[in-house]
């Protein structure tokens, strides 16, 4: 029988050990850091963040988020939210609202939308998030600051068309998961091409894409002038490093930083 492994069930008791972890986790988070992306608050200490984290990700009151964010994406979305520190925060693809509701515990204060073609699998209720049940293309957002603005794309629809559409909006800070490079696809349809694809230019020059899954050949059309223009786009692409399989709390999806 299947069991959908919850971290918030398997954290260590022993105030010790559970710093130790939280020191081998600060040491891989401090690389982001470094790259200095974004101004941050220098006040602002990496372990504090951590702990916060971990405080909060142990107290949900909806544990099971199959298909959606593990441990491995929550640890990013969270830590990258609480160093940028945006006004404003924008999600495509909600599915249980798990991600929706890590963001406002990680900033509070931000103005908050999420976007789903559908917002009937929501299980976290009184979030203070805008929640659209449509795309967020001709959504019209309140002004803001593009240096204070975060969006998340989670909603599996080509990236090439999401930068695109994100560089109209006024965003630069964007964070994609399952985000593969052409020769990594499987078991799943991400929005092809993937930022990865595009930052490599692997993939985008063929008018289309073939892989197998599930048995079946997958084709895939690949607009070239729209991938063209979103690749040029792109000034910062940075796989976010591993932080589940060394922890054990959960798989690694491709989390990608994308700066425009």
């Amino acid at each position: 029988m299947y069991t959908n492994h919850d971290p918030a069930y398997s954290y260590m008791q022993d105030q010790v050990y559970r710093d130790q972890l939280i020191y081998e986790l600060s040491l891989t988070a401090d690389l982001i850091r470094a790259k200095n992306y974004f101004p941050t608050n220098p006040d602002l200490n990496t372990t504090t963040i951590i702990k916060d984290f971990f405080k909060i990700y142990s107290s949900r009151t909806q544990t099971d988020n199959t298909f959606g964010s593990g441990f491995h994406t929550a640890f990013w979305i969270y830590y990258i939210a609480r160093l940028l520190d945006p006004e404003l925060i924008v999600e495509s693809g909600v599915w249980k609202g798990h991600t929706s509701w890590l963001l406002s515990q990680a900033c509070p204060n931000a103005r908050q939308y999420g976007f789903d073609k559908s917002l009937n699998h929501l299980e976290y209720n009184n979030l203070n998030v805008t929640m659209v049940e449509h795309d967020w293309q001709t959504y019209q957002f309140p002004d803001f600051d593009q240096n204070r603005a975060l969006v998340f794309f989670d909603c599996h629809v080509n990236h090439a068309q999401r930068i695109i559409e994100s560089k109209n909006k006024g965003f630069k800070h964007l964070l994609f998961d399952d985000n593969p490079p052409i020769h990594k696809l499987f078991s799943y349809i991400p929005g092809i091409p993937t930022a990865a694809m595009l930052y490599t230019g692997e993939g985008i020059e063929a008018p289309e894409i073939r892989w197998v899954w599930n048995g079946k050949e997958v084709i895939y059309p690949i607009d070239r002038d729209q991938a063209k223009q979103a690749r040029e786009l792109i000034k910062i692409h940075d796989l976010l490093p591993d932080v589940g399989g060394p922890t054990g709390y959960g798989g690694f999806t491709f989390l990608t930083y994308v700066q425009i």
